[in-house]
């Protein structure tokens, strides 16, 4: 029996450890993108752009790695089910973070407009507010801290909506040139993408807090 639990925690831990990680690169990679988009500087944007891909590879190494925990371990802290959408949820946020910043280097994107910056600085804040929340998913006690940091993510979700919303209809009406047209709107596309898959991890969060800690998402 002793041996039952110490397994059942070791496992726990590791699958937490994981998550806590893949947030970690969520974030730091946000922040690379919020310097990209107010650099001026074409070789720094170029380092960073580098560096987001950098860390996307190691998103995806991360999320491999749970996936594989996922086949190994027995008994897992939270649903297996819940386990693996997370994983890919958090994943999708950082796949659309490099989406956004490729589009920027491949488009050679000299200017960035301000919908871009707030958009930008809007994935970097629900990132962090996802890191908070994966850290606390080992308490199961915090379910009402959780509930809240999804709450906020959801209001940056939908400023970011009408910020992409009302950029687009600013481009359509006074951009002249097509192809620069075509390029911002792709990016603005990725980036407000971006923010909705950081609501798409808050969806899984509180799926978790009723399956795994019975825990109405409604409280």
């Amino acid at each position: 029996m002793g041996r039952f639990f110490q397994d059942y925690f070791l496992n726990g831990a590791q699958f937490y450890n994981l998550f806590d990680q893949a947030a970690d690169n969520v974030v730091e990679m946000a922040g690379l993108l919020v310097n990209a988009v107010n650099s001026d500087s074409a070789d720094d944007r170029e380092v960073i752009f580098k560096q987001i891909d950098r860390l996307e590879n190691i998103g995806d190494d991360i999320t491999h790695k749970i996936y594989l925990a996922l086949d190994k371990v027995i008994f897992t802290p939270l649903n297996r089910p819940d386990i693996h959408t997370l994983a890919s949820a958090i994943d999708d946020v950082a796949d659309f973070i490099h989406e956004a910043s490729e589009r920027m280097y491949l488009y050679n994107i000299t200017e960035f407009t301000s919908s871009m910056i707030e958009i930008a600085d809007i994935v970097l804040e629900a990132s962090k507010e996802i890191k908070k929340s994966v850290n606390m998913l080992s308490a199961s006690a915090k379910g009402a801290l959780i509930l809240e940091s999804c709450r906020h993510i959801k209001e940056l979700e939908h400023t970011s909506d009408q910020i992409y919303y009302n950029a687009l209809a600013d481009l359509f009406a006074n951009e002249k040139n097509a192809i620069t047209l075509i390029k911002y709107r792709e990016i603005l596309y990725s980036l407000e993408t971006t923010a909705n898959k950081c609501k798409s991890v808050t969806d899984v969060l509180k799926t978790i807090l009723v399956n795994s800690f019975n825990f109405s998402a409604n409280s």
